[in-house]
């Protein structure tokens, strides 16, 4: 979660409530969106000086913004600038089709049925994400042309980062890579579908 609140700092400043609304709306798959796990990731960020907060008044209500902090972008690109290794990731829910052969024969079928249902519905989220995504793309670098233009130290950041000083390359890289990671978990669960449709039609 650290290195995920890292990454999403990167980009821009924004509050609690900002991050989750991110992580709820785009990166259900990847991470929790709970607000005590980003709260406790806070928390641990703010301990190592990789992240600060200023205080502002909005209607009334006290709130924090927070943005990365040099260290922070020190630790995160050492992080992203590591190989991914994903597999490693577990899923304990897996393990039921490893032991249904101990569930009595006449409701094997219904449960992959059902499991096949959910990761449809679950396609079906990941395709309108992508849709969403596709249409607010441009006013997005808009925004962010804009932020970085009143936030030299962003921007001087993500040059920084990427080693490139055309702002429209890096904007267009930034979207690309988020966009093939939504396309990556689309094909995944297509695979994932087809691969149960055909063991399920197999059990019949």
């Amino acid at each position: 979660m650290d290195k995920l609140l890292l990454g999403l700092l990167m980009l821009q400043r924004l509050t609690v409530y900002e991050l989750r609304s991110i992580i709820s709306k785009r990166l259900w798959g990847i991470c929790s969106n709970s607000t005590g796990g980003i709260q406790a990731a806070i928390k641990k960020l703010l301990a190592a000086e990789m992240i600060a907060y200023d205080e502002y008044v909005e209607k009334s209500i006290n709130k924090k913004r927070y943005s990365i902090t040099d260290k922070g972008r020190e630790e995160f690109l050492a992080w992203v600038q590591t190989p991914a290794d994903i597999t490693g990731t577990t899923n304990m829910e897996l393990s039921k089709l490893f032991f249904m052969g101990l569930v009595p024969e006449e409701k094997r079928h219904g449960l992959i049925e059902e499991l096949i249902k959910n990761t449809e519905e679950e396609l079906e989220r990941y395709l309108d994400l992508q849709s969403n995504i596709n249409l607010s793309l441009a006013n997005a670098k808009d925004d962010f042309m804009v932020f970085w233009g009143n936030n030299l130290e962003y921007h001087t950041g993500i040059q920084n980062a990427t080693q490139n000083t055309n702002d429209f390359e890096n904007l267009n890289n930034i979207a690309d890579f988020q966009m093939s990671t939504v396309q990556f978990i689309i094909d995944t669960r297509k695979f994932e579908i087809e691969w149960f449709k055909k063991f399920n039609g197999g059990k019949e």
